[in-house]
């Protein structure tokens, strides 16, 4: 889903020229609340990257609601005379930034937005409404969010209800009641927001309120809304924001437009703003050693001094040892800044095409502002017809390079790409985690900040040093051979199963919303009889009070906004009461994140779901996804199981499931050369109840159910380097119990062991781990003073090259897959692939996907595939 960031001048310019000291231009021009306010903004482009945003402003004309109540507004004072001056400076900064901009009389910019937000629901996209105006919690529901860039906070709904204290339906109903002395709204006099909170607990709306006024408890409560009974009406008209202002329907334009780079370089000159002009524009030279301050107008500075050593050096230097390089060669770093000259040449995509040769080798990257081909000393910008690109592309069998291929390839609609470079992939080869942000990794390995609003040219030489920059760091180990055998021909598979997605059964999952909903309302009304009265669930601050003030239960420790009550904390308490409000809030977030997001997903063209796997995010290797996150469905409920109930074939086809059993242990049995382990695995014993028979010493067939629950907890948390206490929790059983377990387990495997103790001890040598592939995660924390931050490194380093192995050979696989079968790959979750054909053709494809999906790595243990077929994910399962 795209995002569409709706700004509130009005309120963003206000508070910066409050927040700013007085400055001036250089011909005396007040410059304070220009200057807060393109802080705001830039930091807005730069952390959330929108594709689209309107600016939108008041008029001095009155609005429609004037004409509804004389006294609206009539206590307002006149704009300071030296805030005035600056809003024509803020309207020629959107004009130069690109950013659309509305104003409609006899409408205020609240109306706008709230129309705006209409339409952005209406094309499917998220609303970010930018303001620190509270009047905007009406309008927060499902995809649309109020963003207070003062505070850095994002009020969603149950955001607003925290804050508030309100549902975002009944927001209307508590400004009514309020009312509003800045905006002479009168509401009912002598209620303010407490008041207007309890009222609406008890009932809905004002409406609501006013029909069983013989229900409110309080006389005096009574008499005060009797009194404002009218006003209470006119202030919920007045305070409802319109919907229908009549704007353009077409939500393109409100598309980020091309930037007017020499116009606002010319205005941030006229306005002294040097140090933006630099950090938004570049200087048409070199970045490597920016270390210069920030400095706003007339030489003041505006943030705490920095260092005097260059950014190069400090982010070099936050690099492990062995992968610090010199610098490119003099002849390169020339020839890279050559790029900086390349004018673009704004085409049809068509007449790109036309000029590209079959399998030239081509970079394709865009920004919020278009998208662009360049080849050599040519550079492209796709005037139109970016969806044809792909298809013209792939039958050229165009080399591509880029970062973050993936986004790219949907943008154009590419099907078969060739991808030959991704800076993404490799920068997360060389250092595994999040390796999305271009602007960051370039700042990370070259050592540079990209202009904020840097040029196609800036851009596409940004993009040439940054590879050339990582291909140095890949060859100082076995990088190249992971990026090109493993990163990169994953990178299109993903693609196709991406574009391909899977179908959901909504009415199920609305029969399991309904069914969640009861069950909810049947645990919400038992905690609030353990609790002694009603109070939100879902409110942790409410919580709290509850628990450690009512109640008086032993508190935890209490963070600025009050109580703590995770997860931990009420899993302790010697009361009912938190384990029915944990189970409250597993129901809720089931309910919440799947069975009711699942539909609202759903590709209205292809009735499908198409979630997103990231390649570059995890420290571990593995591939994770979003929209939906398929990893975290809570599959050891019953509850959570039946969600995968809801992820169909379509009419006619089937669900394959192809599952690795015991991959990790595997691995732990190949690596650590553990003959007990590699026995059990070779004679295809089960694994749990062979380890229980070792460990307690009984003949496997007199294994207990309880004996091999023992022995599966500890196999999997040895995995993950799990203590006798770890265990303990785990099992209920006393830390001692735990101990004798874990001690016989090393007697008996005693390889494992010996793995243990040698991965940590060169794991503390080299400061990494690597995969049988050779991939390396380099672990912070075994250099940390701190001892549990210590302990959990060690513990991540006896991990890392099961799990990572087990990751690589996932990918592996699913290359292999996708290169020699004709099947359609849907779904990866962890060690499990799940396809979609008709049933005889699922049949013929199990032998070649098991040959395969076994054969991908030769271990000293057989790998071993579980399949099976139904209608849905759970059948198959």
């Amino acid at each position: 889903m795209k995002k569409i960031y709706l700004v509130d001048v009005s309120s963003m310019f206000f508070r910066a020229y409050y927040a700013i000291r007085p400055l001036s231009s250089p011909a005396g021009v007040p410059v304070n609340a220009i200057y807060g306010f393109l802080s705001m903004i830039t930091k807005l482009f730069k952390d959330e990257k929108p594709d689209y945003m309107v600016f939108t402003y008041d008029r001095k004309e009155p609005s429609f609601r004037k004409e509804m109540y004389s006294e609206y507004k009539a206590n307002r004072t006149e704009m300071p005379e030296d805030l005035a001056v600056q809003i024509p400076y803020i309207k020629k900064l959107a004009d130069y930034l690109g950013i659309p901009a509305l104003e409609v009389a006899p409408y205020e910019a609240d109306d706008i937005i709230g129309t705006l937000v209409k339409l952005g629901l209406k094309h499917h996209h998220e609303v970010v409404i930018v303001s620190g105006d509270k009047d905007f919690g009406q309008l927060i529901q499902k995809h649309v969010v109020l963003f207070d860039t003062m505070k850095d906070v994002k009020y969603d709904e149950a955001g607003v209800l925290e804050k508030w204290g309100v549902r975002p339906d009944q927001f209307i109903d508590y400004l009514a009641i309020m009312g509003d002395s800045s905006d002479n709204v009168p509401g009912v006099d002598g209620i303010g927001p407490k008041g207007a909170q309890k009222l609406l607990q008890q009932f809905k709306s004002v409406e609501d309120i006013y029909e069983n006024l013989d229900k409110v408890e309080s006389k005096s409560i009574r008499e005060k809304l009797e009194r404002s009974r009218e006003s209470a009406f006119i202030s919920k008209k007045l305070v409802t924001i319109f919907k229908e202002v009549p704007v353009s329907e077409n939500f393109e334009d409100y598309h980020l437009r091309p930037l007017q780079s020499e116009n606002l370089r010319a205005l941030l000159q006229e306005l002294n703003f040097k140090s933006f002009e630099k950090a938004l524009l570049g200087e048409g030279v070199s970045q490597r050693n920016l270390h210069e301050n920030i400095h706003g107008e007339n030489g003041e500075k505006t943030v705490a001094k920095t260092t005097e050593k260059p950014v190069a050096t400090e982010v070099v230097a936050a690099l492990p040892e062995d992968l610090k390089i010199s610098s490119l060669s003099p002849e390169l770093l020339t020839e890279i800044e050559s790029y900086l000259h390349l004018k673009e040449v704004s085409l049809p995509a068509k007449e790109i095409a036309q000029q590209l040769q079959e399998q030239d080798v081509i970079w394709g990257f865009s920004d919020e502002r278009g998208h662009f081909i360049a080849r050599g000393k040519e550079l492209w910008a796709v005037s139109e017809g970016l969806e044809e690109l792909g298809a013209l592309a792939d039958k050229k069998k165009i080399q591509w390079k880029g970062f973050d291929l993936k986004k790219f390839f949907h943008q154009i609609k590419a099907h078969t790409p060739n991808a030959v470079w991704d800076s993404s992939l490799a920068a997360y080869v060389v250092r595994a985690g999040d390796s999305s942000d271009f602007g960051e990794i370039y700042k990370k390995f070259v050592g540079a900040n990209l202009p904020e609003f840097a040029t196609p040219a800036q851009l596409y030489k940004a993009h040439v040093e940054l590879q050339h920059t990582l291909q140095d760091r890949l060859g100082l180990f076995n990088g190249e051979k992971i990026l090109h055998e493993l990163e990169l021909p994953l990178e299109p598979v993903l693609l196709r199963m991406e574009q391909k997605g899977i179908r959901i059964d909504v009415e199920l999952l609305q029969n399991q919303s309904a069914e969640l909903a009861d069950e909810l309302a049947t645990l919400e009304k038992e905690v609030h009889h353990l609790a002694g009265e009603s109070f939100n669930v879902a409110s942790p601050k409410q919580l709290g009070v509850i628990l450690f003030e009512k109640l008086k239960l032993p508190a935890g420790k209490k963070t600025k906004t009050g109580y703590s009550t995770g997860e931990e904390v009420l899993l302790k308490l010697e009361h009912p009461i938190g384990k029915k409000v944990l189970e409250w809030r597993e129901l809720a977030k089931l309910k919440s994140t799947y069975v009711d997001a699942l539909p609202e997903m759903i590709n209205p063209n292809d009735g499908r779901v198409h979630t997103s796997f990231n390649q570059a995010l995890t420290t571990t290797g593995r591939l994770s996804s979003t929209q939906p996150n398929l990893q975290n469905i809570p599959i050891r409920t019953e509850r959570g199981q039946r969600v995968r109930q809801a992820f169909i074939a379509d009419k006619g086809k089937k669900l394959l499931s192809m599952d690795y059993s015991q991959i990790e242990l595997r691995i732990l049995a190949h690596i650590s050369d553990d003959p007990g382990l590699q026995k059990a695995f070779l004679e295809d014993l089960d694994i749990h109840a062979a380890t229980a028979a070792e460990i307690f010493n009984v003949d496997l067939k007199h294994v207990t159910s309880d004996q091999r629950r023992s022995a599966k907890a500890v196999n999997f948390g040895i995995a993950y380097g799990q203590g006798a206490f770890g265990l303990a929790e785990n099992l209920g059983i006393p830390n001692k119990e735990a101990q004798d377990i874990i001690g016989r387990y090393f007697e008996r495997f005693a390889g494992v062991r010996e793995y243990i103790e040698s991965t940590i001890k060169e794991a503390h040598k080299n400061g990494y781990v690597e995969t049988l592939f050779g991939r390396r995660r380099y672990i912070e924390e075994l250099s940390s003073k701190n001892h549990m931050l210590k302990k959990f490194g060690e513990r991540a380093a006896i991990n890392a090259p099961i799990q990572g192995t087990a990751s690589d050979l996932v990918k592996k696989a699913m290359i292999d897959i996708g290169e020699h079968v004709k099947v359609d790959m849907l779904l990866q979750v962890h060690d499990e692939l799940i396809f979609e054909g008709t049933e005889a053709e699922l049949k013929g494809h199990i032998p070649e996907l098991v040959r395969i999906m076994e054969s991908v790595m030769k271990l000293k243990v057989p790998l071993k595939v579980n399949y099976a077929v139904g209608d849905n994910w759970d059948e198959a399962h």
